[in-house]
Protein backbone atom coordinates (compact mmCIF):
# COMPACT_ATOMS: atom_id res chain seq x y z
CA UNK A 1 0.00 0.00 0.00
CA UNK A 2 1.20 3.72 -0.34
CA UNK A 3 2.66 5.16 2.53
CA UNK A 4 0.08 7.73 4.06
CA UNK A 5 1.77 10.57 6.08
CA UNK A 6 -1.10 10.07 8.94
CA UNK A 7 -1.78 6.67 8.61
CA UNK A 8 0.45 3.12 9.31
CA UNK A 9 -1.13 -0.11 7.98
CA UNK A 10 -1.31 -2.77 11.53
CA UNK A 11 1.16 -5.01 11.16
CA UNK A 12 3.13 -7.25 12.66
CA UNK A 13 5.57 -9.56 10.32
CA UNK A 14 7.57 -11.07 13.25
CA UNK A 15 5.17 -12.79 14.95
CA UNK A 16 3.26 -14.38 12.10
CA UNK A 17 4.67 -17.94 12.70
CA UNK A 18 4.83 -17.55 16.51
CA UNK A 19 1.10 -16.85 17.02
CA UNK A 20 0.04 -19.64 14.81
CA UNK A 21 -1.61 -21.92 16.79
CA UNK A 22 -3.43 -23.88 13.70
CA UNK A 23 -4.16 -27.24 15.26
CA UNK A 24 -4.84 -26.19 18.61
CA UNK A 25 -8.80 -26.05 18.01
CA UNK A 26 -10.51 -26.96 14.97
CA UNK A 27 -10.75 -24.19 12.38
CA UNK A 28 -13.29 -24.19 9.55
CA UNK A 29 -10.62 -23.46 7.14
CA UNK A 30 -12.96 -23.67 4.51
CA UNK A 31 -15.01 -20.89 5.58
CA UNK A 32 -12.03 -18.79 4.95
CA UNK A 33 -12.43 -19.43 1.49
CA UNK A 34 -14.47 -16.27 1.01
CA UNK A 35 -11.41 -14.39 1.49
CA UNK A 36 -9.68 -13.11 -2.16
CA UNK A 37 -6.49 -11.42 -3.28
CA UNK A 38 -6.76 -8.32 -5.25
CA UNK A 39 -5.36 -5.82 -7.03
CA UNK A 40 -6.18 -1.88 -7.72
CA UNK A 41 -4.63 0.62 -10.19
CA UNK A 42 -6.24 3.75 -11.79
CA UNK A 43 -7.35 2.76 -15.02
CA UNK A 44 -6.18 5.86 -16.81
CA UNK A 45 -2.54 4.98 -15.65
CA UNK A 46 -2.74 1.02 -17.23
CA UNK A 47 0.09 2.32 -19.91
CA UNK A 48 2.44 4.12 -17.76
CA UNK A 49 5.52 2.84 -16.59
CA UNK A 50 4.58 4.29 -13.06
CA UNK A 51 1.86 2.54 -12.58
CA UNK A 52 1.24 2.16 -8.71
CA UNK A 53 -0.76 -1.28 -8.38
CA UNK A 54 -2.35 -1.41 -4.46
CA UNK A 55 -2.24 -5.36 -3.44
CA UNK A 56 -5.03 -5.87 -0.56
CA UNK A 57 -7.26 -8.75 0.48
CA UNK A 58 -11.10 -8.92 0.42
CA UNK A 59 -14.22 -10.60 1.33
CA UNK A 60 -16.81 -12.25 -0.52
CA UNK A 61 -19.95 -11.14 1.35
CA UNK A 62 -22.30 -11.70 -1.40
CA UNK A 63 -22.30 -13.85 -4.72
CA UNK A 64 -21.61 -10.69 -6.47
CA UNK A 65 -20.58 -7.96 -3.43
CA UNK A 66 -16.67 -7.95 -1.91
CA UNK A 67 -15.89 -6.18 1.31
CA UNK A 68 -12.44 -4.79 1.92
CA UNK A 69 -11.27 -1.86 3.50
CA UNK A 70 -11.12 1.94 2.10
CA UNK A 71 -8.18 2.58 2.24
CA UNK A 72 -7.26 -0.09 -0.25
CA UNK A 73 -9.26 1.64 -3.16
CA UNK A 74 -8.74 5.38 -2.05
CA UNK A 75 -6.13 5.86 -3.71
CA UNK A 76 -6.86 4.47 -7.18
CA UNK A 77 -10.48 5.11 -6.99
CA UNK A 78 -11.26 8.36 -4.65
CA UNK A 79 -13.56 10.99 -6.04
CA UNK A 80 -14.15 10.25 -10.06
CA UNK A 81 -11.22 8.48 -10.77
CA UNK A 82 -11.23 5.33 -13.24
CA UNK A 83 -9.84 2.24 -11.54
CA UNK A 84 -9.34 -1.62 -11.98
CA UNK A 85 -10.10 -3.74 -9.29
CA UNK A 86 -8.70 -7.08 -10.34
CA UNK A 87 -9.83 -10.19 -7.97
CA UNK A 88 -8.55 -13.29 -7.90
CA UNK A 89 -12.04 -15.21 -7.37
CA UNK A 90 -10.28 -18.66 -7.79
CA UNK A 91 -6.32 -20.16 -7.92
CA UNK A 92 -5.46 -23.76 -7.83
CA UNK A 93 -5.13 -26.47 -10.20
CA UNK A 94 -6.60 -23.18 -12.66
CA UNK A 95 -6.99 -19.53 -11.84
CA UNK A 96 -9.87 -17.61 -12.45
CA UNK A 97 -9.58 -14.12 -12.77
CA UNK A 98 -11.85 -11.03 -13.21
CA UNK A 99 -11.21 -7.14 -13.73
CA UNK A 100 -14.03 -4.63 -12.22
CA UNK A 101 -13.77 -1.81 -14.18
CA UNK A 102 -15.04 1.94 -12.18
CA UNK A 103 -15.72 5.05 -13.36
CA UNK A 104 -17.64 7.74 -12.42
CA UNK A 105 -20.39 6.67 -15.25
CA UNK A 106 -19.79 3.19 -14.00
CA UNK A 107 -19.87 2.84 -10.89
CA UNK A 108 -18.45 -0.57 -9.27
CA UNK A 109 -16.34 0.73 -6.36
CA UNK A 110 -18.46 2.42 -3.41
CA UNK A 111 -16.12 3.86 -0.45
CA UNK A 112 -17.79 4.83 3.09
CA UNK A 113 -19.02 8.08 2.21
CA UNK A 114 -17.44 9.41 5.70
CA UNK A 115 -13.74 7.83 4.81
CA UNK A 116 -10.70 10.32 4.80
CA UNK A 117 -7.33 8.84 5.34
CA UNK A 118 -6.01 11.43 7.84
CA UNK A 119 -9.08 11.00 10.05
CA UNK A 120 -8.68 10.18 13.59
CA UNK A 121 -11.31 7.43 13.58
CA UNK A 122 -10.04 5.40 10.83
CA UNK A 123 -10.17 2.50 12.48
CA UNK A 124 -14.31 2.55 12.46
CA UNK A 125 -15.10 3.59 8.89
CA UNK A 126 -12.35 1.91 7.16
CA UNK A 127 -14.37 -0.14 4.75
CA UNK A 128 -15.51 -0.61 1.03
CA UNK A 129 -17.66 -2.61 -1.41
CA UNK A 130 -16.48 -3.96 -4.59
CA UNK A 131 -19.70 -4.72 -7.30
CA UNK A 132 -19.02 -7.47 -9.57
CA UNK A 133 -21.41 -6.88 -12.58
CA UNK A 134 -20.70 -10.28 -14.86
CA UNK A 135 -21.96 -8.42 -18.11
CA UNK A 136 -19.22 -5.90 -17.46
CA UNK A 137 -16.42 -7.39 -15.85
CA UNK A 138 -13.58 -9.40 -17.61
CA UNK A 139 -12.79 -12.60 -17.06
CA UNK A 140 -9.79 -14.67 -17.23
CA UNK A 141 -9.21 -18.03 -17.06
CA UNK A 142 -5.83 -20.23 -17.11
CA UNK A 143 -4.13 -23.53 -16.31
CA UNK A 144 -0.70 -24.52 -14.75
CA UNK A 145 0.92 -26.28 -17.48
CA UNK A 146 4.86 -26.54 -17.27
CA UNK A 147 5.28 -24.23 -14.60
CA UNK A 148 3.62 -21.15 -16.34
CA UNK A 149 -0.23 -20.18 -16.42
CA UNK A 150 -1.59 -20.69 -19.93
CA UNK A 151 -4.47 -19.14 -21.24
CA UNK A 152 -7.90 -21.51 -21.91
CA UNK A 153 -11.14 -20.60 -22.71
CA UNK A 154 -14.17 -20.49 -20.45
CA UNK A 155 -15.75 -23.58 -21.97
CA UNK A 156 -12.38 -25.41 -21.32
CA UNK A 157 -12.34 -24.14 -17.56
CA UNK A 158 -15.59 -25.21 -17.12
CA UNK A 159 -15.10 -28.80 -18.61
CA UNK A 160 -11.76 -29.21 -16.77
CA UNK A 161 -13.78 -27.97 -13.39
CA UNK A 162 -15.06 -30.94 -12.12
CA UNK A 163 -10.65 -32.43 -11.90
CA UNK A 164 -9.95 -29.32 -10.09
CA UNK A 165 -10.96 -30.05 -6.74
CA UNK A 166 -8.76 -26.67 -5.05
CA UNK A 167 -10.30 -24.51 -7.27
CA UNK A 168 -13.60 -25.87 -7.02
CA UNK A 169 -13.35 -25.17 -3.91
CA UNK A 170 -12.69 -21.88 -4.02
CA UNK A 171 -15.60 -21.07 -6.50
CA UNK A 172 -18.31 -22.72 -4.02
CA UNK A 173 -18.32 -19.93 -1.49
CA UNK A 174 -20.23 -17.43 -1.91
CA UNK A 175 -20.92 -15.43 0.95
CA UNK A 176 -20.34 -15.34 4.68
CA UNK A 177 -22.38 -14.28 8.00
CA UNK A 178 -21.59 -10.71 9.81
CA UNK A 179 -21.58 -10.30 13.37
CA UNK A 180 -23.44 -6.74 13.95
CA UNK A 181 -21.85 -4.41 16.95
CA UNK A 182 -24.35 -1.83 16.12
CA UNK A 183 -25.61 -0.51 19.27
CA UNK A 184 -23.71 -2.42 22.20
CA UNK A 185 -22.12 -1.33 24.86
CA UNK A 186 -18.60 -1.90 25.55
CA UNK A 187 -17.88 -6.04 25.02
CA UNK A 188 -15.28 -8.72 25.51
CA UNK A 189 -15.54 -10.70 22.88
CA UNK A 190 -15.83 -14.41 23.37
CA UNK A 191 -13.94 -16.05 20.73
CA UNK A 192 -10.55 -16.24 19.41
CA UNK A 193 -10.33 -14.41 16.04
CA UNK A 194 -8.33 -16.04 13.15
CA UNK A 195 -6.83 -13.66 10.65
CA UNK A 196 -6.81 -15.61 7.09
CA UNK A 197 -4.49 -14.50 4.26
CA UNK A 198 -5.00 -15.92 0.12
CA UNK A 199 -1.72 -16.28 -1.37
CA UNK A 200 -1.36 -17.39 -4.85
CA UNK A 201 -4.11 -20.21 -4.23
CA UNK A 202 -2.85 -20.62 -0.55
CA UNK A 203 -4.21 -20.18 2.58
CA UNK A 204 -2.55 -19.09 5.20
CA UNK A 205 -4.15 -17.89 8.80
CA UNK A 206 -3.09 -16.24 11.96
CA UNK A 207 -4.89 -17.19 15.20
CA UNK A 208 -4.84 -14.99 18.12
CA UNK A 209 -3.76 -17.08 21.45
CA UNK A 210 -5.84 -15.03 24.07
CA UNK A 211 -9.59 -14.52 23.97
CA UNK A 212 -8.87 -10.74 25.33
CA UNK A 213 -10.74 -9.13 22.59
CA UNK A 214 -13.40 -6.21 23.22
CA UNK A 215 -14.94 -3.82 21.10
CA UNK A 216 -14.93 0.12 22.61
CA UNK A 217 -18.30 1.94 21.84
CA UNK A 218 -16.69 5.06 22.19
CA UNK A 219 -14.32 4.22 19.31
CA UNK A 220 -16.28 2.19 17.66
CA UNK A 221 -13.85 -0.61 16.51
CA UNK A 222 -11.90 -4.11 18.65
CA UNK A 223 -8.91 -3.92 19.98
CA UNK A 224 -6.76 -7.01 20.81
CA UNK A 225 -3.38 -7.37 22.47
CA UNK A 226 0.17 -8.37 21.24
CA UNK A 227 -1.38 -9.39 17.95
CA UNK A 228 -0.62 -8.11 14.26
CA UNK A 229 -0.90 -9.22 10.88
CA UNK A 230 1.60 -8.98 7.51
CA UNK A 231 1.66 -6.38 5.17
CA UNK A 232 -1.18 -7.12 2.44
CA UNK A 233 -3.52 -8.22 4.56
CA UNK A 234 -5.49 -4.77 4.54
CA UNK A 235 -8.94 -4.96 3.93
CA UNK A 236 -9.39 -9.01 4.55
CA UNK A 237 -11.62 -10.44 7.31
CA UNK A 238 -11.46 -10.92 10.96
CA UNK A 239 -13.44 -13.86 11.31
CA UNK A 240 -14.46 -16.25 14.81
CA UNK A 241 -12.70 -20.15 14.54
CA UNK A 242 -16.08 -21.22 12.82
CA UNK A 243 -15.84 -18.66 9.71
CA UNK A 244 -18.38 -15.81 11.02
CA UNK A 245 -16.89 -12.16 9.94
CA UNK A 246 -16.43 -10.07 13.29
CA UNK A 247 -14.42 -7.19 11.31
CA UNK A 248 -11.96 -6.07 8.42
CA UNK A 249 -8.18 -5.53 8.44
CA UNK A 250 -7.79 -1.97 9.05
CA UNK A 251 -5.04 1.06 10.01
CA UNK A 252 -4.41 2.79 12.60
CA UNK A 253 -3.02 6.58 13.37
CA UNK A 254 0.69 7.01 14.38
CA UNK A 255 3.17 9.22 15.10
CA UNK A 256 6.97 9.72 14.57
CA UNK A 257 7.72 8.20 18.13
CA UNK A 258 5.35 5.15 17.34
CA UNK A 259 2.33 6.37 19.97
CA UNK A 260 -1.18 5.90 18.89
CA UNK A 261 -3.77 8.36 19.65
CA UNK A 262 -7.68 7.24 19.79
CA UNK A 263 -10.54 10.14 20.07
CA UNK A 264 -14.02 9.48 20.65
CA UNK A 265 -16.50 11.65 18.28
CA UNK A 266 -16.04 14.84 19.74
CA UNK A 267 -12.53 14.33 18.88
CA UNK A 268 -11.36 14.58 22.44
CA UNK A 269 -8.00 12.59 23.03
CA UNK A 270 -9.28 9.10 25.43
CA UNK A 271 -5.68 7.10 25.47
CA UNK A 272 -2.33 7.35 24.10
CA UNK A 273 -0.24 4.37 23.62
CA UNK A 274 3.27 4.69 23.73
CA UNK A 275 3.78 0.99 21.13
CA UNK A 276 1.18 0.65 19.48
CA UNK A 277 2.34 -2.07 17.93
CA UNK A 278 1.32 -3.92 20.43
CA UNK A 279 -2.57 -3.68 19.92
CA UNK A 280 -4.33 -4.73 16.63
CA UNK A 281 -6.98 -3.12 16.28
CA UNK A 282 -9.88 -3.55 13.21
CA UNK A 283 -13.11 -2.39 12.07
CA UNK A 284 -16.35 -3.89 12.98
CA UNK A 285 -19.69 -3.10 11.48
CA UNK A 286 -21.32 -0.38 13.65
CA UNK A 287 -24.72 0.68 12.58
CA UNK A 288 -23.52 3.07 9.96
CA UNK A 289 -20.97 0.94 8.26
CA UNK A 290 -24.13 -1.77 8.37
CA UNK A 291 -26.27 0.92 6.68
CA UNK A 292 -24.23 1.78 4.56
CA UNK A 293 -23.32 -2.19 3.35
CA UNK A 294 -27.27 -2.64 3.41
CA UNK A 295 -28.08 -0.01 1.17
CA UNK A 296 -26.17 -1.87 -1.33
CA UNK A 297 -26.90 -5.19 -0.13
CA UNK A 298 -30.47 -5.17 1.22
CA UNK A 299 -30.79 -9.14 1.86
CA UNK A 300 -27.17 -9.14 4.23
CA UNK A 301 -26.57 -12.20 6.60
CA UNK A 302 -26.03 -10.45 10.12
CA UNK A 303 -26.05 -11.44 13.58
CA UNK A 304 -25.73 -9.67 16.60
CA UNK A 305 -22.36 -9.83 18.59
CA UNK A 306 -24.52 -10.25 21.79
CA UNK A 307 -26.01 -13.58 20.46
CA UNK A 308 -23.55 -15.43 21.77
CA UNK A 309 -20.73 -13.86 20.43
CA UNK A 310 -19.95 -11.14 22.94
CA UNK A 311 -20.81 -10.24 26.78
CA UNK A 312 -21.27 -6.47 27.82
CA UNK A 313 -18.12 -5.16 29.79
CA UNK A 314 -18.26 -2.33 32.67
CA UNK A 315 -15.09 -1.42 31.80
CA UNK A 316 -13.96 1.53 29.69
CA UNK A 317 -11.01 1.73 27.41
CA UNK A 318 -8.65 2.85 29.83
CA UNK A 319 -9.64 0.19 32.22
CA UNK A 320 -9.20 -2.41 29.68
CA UNK A 321 -6.14 -1.01 27.86
CA UNK A 322 -4.75 -1.40 31.59
CA UNK A 323 -6.03 -4.94 32.25
CA UNK A 324 -4.59 -6.23 28.79
CA UNK A 325 -1.64 -4.12 28.63
CA UNK A 326 1.82 -5.46 27.64
CA UNK A 327 3.83 -1.98 27.46
CA UNK A 328 4.51 1.09 29.51
CA UNK A 329 1.66 3.87 28.37
CA UNK A 330 0.73 7.70 28.85
CA UNK A 331 -2.63 8.72 29.73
Amino acid sequence: MKNLLTISLFLLSAVWGAYAQEKENPIREDAFLVQKEIEIWRTDLAASSKLPIYNCQAVQIDPNWFLTAAHCVYPACKGSLPCTVQLTLAEGEMRQQVRVYHSNNSPHVFIYPGFFPGQNRISSVDVALIRLDPQQATYSHTTWQEDQWVKISPEQFRKQLKFSPETKAQLATKSVRLISVANVPNVHFLQRIVVPRMTSGSLSYLVDPSTEVYYISSLQHFVSPGFGVRRGNSGGGVFTENGDLAGIVSSLLYSKDGSASFQDDEGKTLLTLRNANDYFLFAGFNASTLNFIRNHIPNLRTMSALDGFAEPTKKNFQSIIKSIDRTPMNF
